[in-house]
């Protein structure tokens, strides 16, 4: 018979038995739902916007797939990306709000680099079909350049905007935002919960959800003031089918 050390005898009964995978599941999902159903009433200003901004990004895909798409590019451009975009940034909402404040920067930053590449690429379609069909990539920093390029500039002049001749693509907001999503996604923890086994509680990370929030809200606002840079006429179409905004 195998003999068991005293030890080890005494490290076995340390040690709680197994959970089965669906039981911890369960258990997590609980504990996420605990954090949005105690989350802070001061939040609700900033969640309510954030819930506004996802509106009126999906309002303004319907204004474009009804009055500005001139191909199957730009109907596909719509369709697919802005569609993303509005789902992501719900989500980075919701996974802020349970706690999970990595998932919802590395969602932030996916509708913050689509949302860009939806104004890149209209005017580019081989772009589109290269990055869509062939996995050819776009890098953040290439289209941030090529929207403040000088040709640019006049090409959107030609086109009889923006008004003010303003850039509709600021550049280091642009950068800025990106680089401290990035940071997450690549690792870096600084500006997170510290790693415990509290990090996911609502107590432990309230510190941290308003400021995500507000990373959150700063991404889309740059996103919709791009898409009506872009798109002549949109926002007054977008607020007239959409009166909620002029109610925030």
């Amino acid at each position: 018979m195998l003999k068991i050390k005293k030890g080890e005898k005494l490290m076995a009964e340390q040690h709680s038995p197994r959970l089965a995978i669906s039981h911890v599941l369960e258990e997590l999902h609980q504990s996420f739902g605990k954090n949005i159903s105690s989350i802070n009433s001061k939040f609700m200003p900033k969640l309510d916007e954030i819930d506004l901004n996802s509106r009126i990004i999906n309002e303004a895909k319907q204004q474009l797939l009804s009055g500005y798409c001139d191909s199957t590019v730009h109907r596909k451009i719509c369709e697919e990306l802005l569609d993303e975009v509005f789902s992501d940034f719900s989500l980075a909402m919701y996974f802020c709000t349970a706690g999970l404040i990595v998932p919802s920067r590395m969602s932030t930053r996916r509708a913050f680099e689509l949302g860009l590449a939806v104004v890149y690429m209209w005017d580019l379609p081989h772009e589109y079909w290269g990055w869509r069909n062939k996995d050819e990539d776009l890098g953040f920093s290439g289209m941030v350049a090529h929207l403040n390029s000088i040709g640019y500039q006049e090409y959107l002049t030609q086109l009889g905007g923006p008004e003010n001749n303003s850039c509709i693509c600021k550049q280091g907001e642009f950068q800025a935002i990106y680089r401290e999503l990035s940071n997450t996604v690549h690792g870096k923890i600084a500006g997170l919960p510290q790693l415990s086994p509290e990090r996911y509680s609502s107590t432990h990370v309230s510190g941290f959800i308003g400021g995500q929030l507000d990373l959150i809200a700063r991404a889309q606002r740059s996103i919709i003031e791009l898409v009506y840079g872009r798109f002549a006429k949109l926002a007054p179409k977008v607020e007239e089918a959409f009166p909620q905004i002029n109610r925030k």
